[in-house]
């Protein structure tokens, strides 16, 4: 999935309020207990679903480029989204309200984010939680990067009853997301996230799924940040496009 599903996830919309910030995962010392859970049933059972009910590993594994163009409105303001990824780990992101565009850049090993004539590069704890979310098919095999799923209980979501799939990554960084218990779509992701403004939990709710070249995604996400909330509609998604190495290039 793109970066805004997971995730994207972490690389998330700003405030149209102030500048566009890269939103970072912190970690989370919330424990909750598990509820009734079928027998065996595993966070990789539910994730495995979820990668089988939109589209299957195979088609995922033909993904190597992808390009996700999204348009919302945030405290009566528009802005646009672009996403391009590149397999395995490319990303790059613009995000522009009026006047005002944000670029990130990650090149698989590197990150920066540029806004106007100032380009600020990515820091350590920054860039490893990046190293993860710009994985194109990170859901596939989360542990091969370093973050362990644990189901941890059953939450009703909107009237829909989900698993709860809490992500641990190698640094303690945790984060949740919410299956529906009965399609195997993802609901929601709940993370806690820094910006220049402070700490806050940002909730992403997911809905109206598509088939796109045999995989399904969300054309519908709803994000609330403290007391703001962005409603975001993908206009299209493009895939294996043949894009670029150097959309990727960090600039000198």
């Amino acid at each position: 999935m793109y970066r805004l599903e997971q995730v994207i996830a972490g690389l998330i919309l700003l405030s149209c309020l102030f500048p566009i910030q890269l939103l970072i995962a912190q970690d989370s010392t919330d424990t909750k207990q598990i509820d009734t859970i079928p027998e065996d049933l595993t966070a990789l059972d539910v994730i495995n679903k979820y990668v089988d009910v939109t589209g299957g590993r195979e088609n995922y594994l033909s993904v190597k480029d992808r390009t996700t163009i999204m348009t919302g409105m945030m405290m009566n303001r528009e802005f646009s989204v672009t996403i391009q990824q590149k397999a395995p780990d490319k990303l790059r992101q613009e995000i522009h309200s009026g006047p005002a565009t944000q670029t990130f850049i990650f090149d698989g090993t590197k990150a920066v984010m540029k806004m106007g004539d100032n380009t600020t590069p990515i820091g350590d704890k920054e860039l490893n939680q990046t190293k993860i979310e710009a994985q194109m098919n990170f859901l596939l095999d989360p542990e091969a990067h370093g973050v362990t799923p644990r189901l941890v209980g059953i939450e009703t979501i909107d009237s829909t009853v989900c698993y709860e799939v809490s992500m641990t990554s190698d640094s303690s960084t945790t984060w949740d997301q919410y299956y529906d218990t009965d399609s195997g779509l993802k609901v929601k992701e709940i993370r806690d996230i820094e910006t220049p403004q402070g700490k806050f939990k940002e909730e992403s709710t997911y809905s109206d799924y598509k088939d796109i070249s045999g995989i399904k995604y969300p054309f519908k996400i709803i994000q609330t940040i403290g007391k703001q909330t962005a409603e975001m509609n993908v206009e299209s998604i493009t895939v294996n496009a043949g894009l670029d190495d150097k959309l990727f290039e960090i600039p000198e």
